[in-house]
C-alpha cells in the first residue's frame, strides 16, 4: 500500500514537472517567433516577449530567453538595451559565439569601438571556414 503511494506521488511530481516545463518551452517558442519574425516587430511585441520571458526562464536558465530579448530590442530601434543586453549575456557565456556576433551587431553605429572588439572575439571563437573549392 505503501509503495502505491509513493509511486502516485512520484507521478504527480512528474506531471506537475512536465506542465511546467511545457509552459516554459511554449513561452520561449513564443518569444522566438516574436524575435524572428518576418515583419518589423513593434515596441508591443517586445512588451509580449518581456511578459513572456518570466514563463520561458521558468526552468531553463540558458541565455535563449534573454538573447531574444535582445533581438527584439535591437530590431525594435533601441540599441542601447540591445548592447545593454547581449554585453550581460557574453559575460555570464563568454565562449559564445553567437552572443558575441549579436554584441557586435548590435553595436555597429552605435559603439563602433565595442563592435570591433566583439567581432574580433567572436572571429577567435568561431574562425571561419575556408571551402573545399
Amino acid at each position: 500500500m505503501i509503495v502505491r503511494a509513493v509511486i502516485a506521488a512520484l507521478a504527480l511530481v512528474a506531471a506537475v514537472w512536465l506542465g511546467v516545463e511545457l509552459r516554459s518551452s511554449d513561452a520561449q517558442d513564443d518569444m522566438l517567433a516574436l524575435a524572428f519574425a518576418k515583419s518589423t516587430p513593434t515596441k508591443a511585441d517586445l512588451a509580449k516577449a518581456q511578459d513572456l520571458a518570466k514563463r520561458a526562464r521558468t526552468l531553463n536558465p540558458d541565455v535563449r530567453v534573454d538573447e531574444a530579448i535582445g533581438v527584439l530590442q535591437l530590431r525594435t530601434g533601441d540599441r542601447a538595451a540591445a548592447v545593454a543586453t547581449f554585453k550581460r549575456l557574453t559575460v555570464k557565456e563568454p565562449r559564445n559565439a553567437e552572443l558575441w556576433a549579436a554584441l557586435a551587431q548590435a553595436a555597429q553605429g552605435y559603439d563602433d569601438m565595442l563592435a570591433t572588439r566583439a567581432r574580433s572575439r567572436q572571429r577567435a571563437l568561431a574562425p571561419p571556414v575556408n571551402a573545399l573549392n
